[in-house]
């Protein structure tokens, strides 16, 4: 019987570290590893607190993939040249 979950699958490819999840479902890293490796009896309501978590992750990394577009195109061709501002706001 596999023990794995989608939720483990889709967290080890797409890179998300359990800290990540931890934070956004307000879970220990702990449980939701438990969780992801059926050792913890799943239930409607943790479904539905994982998904919102993983909802929260998307969002987030879709709002730093933006900045680190803008911040690219902004020091386009000339990655290797020092600074001109604070790329860290």
């Amino acid at each position: 019987m596999e023990r794995n979950t989608n939720l483990r699958a889709l967290r080890l490819r797409y890179e998300i570290p359990l800290s990540e999840m931890s934070a956004a479902a307000g879970l220990s890293n702990q449980y939701i590893s438990r969780v992801e490796l059926r050792v913890v009896s799943p239930t409607v309501q943790l479904e539905e607190k994982l998904g919102a978590a993983m909802d929260t992750v998307i969002i987030q990394r879709g709002v730093r993939l933006s900045a680190l577009e803008r911040s690219y195109a902004a020091c386009k061709g000339r990655l290797l040249q020092p600074t001109e501002g604070d790329f860290y706001e």
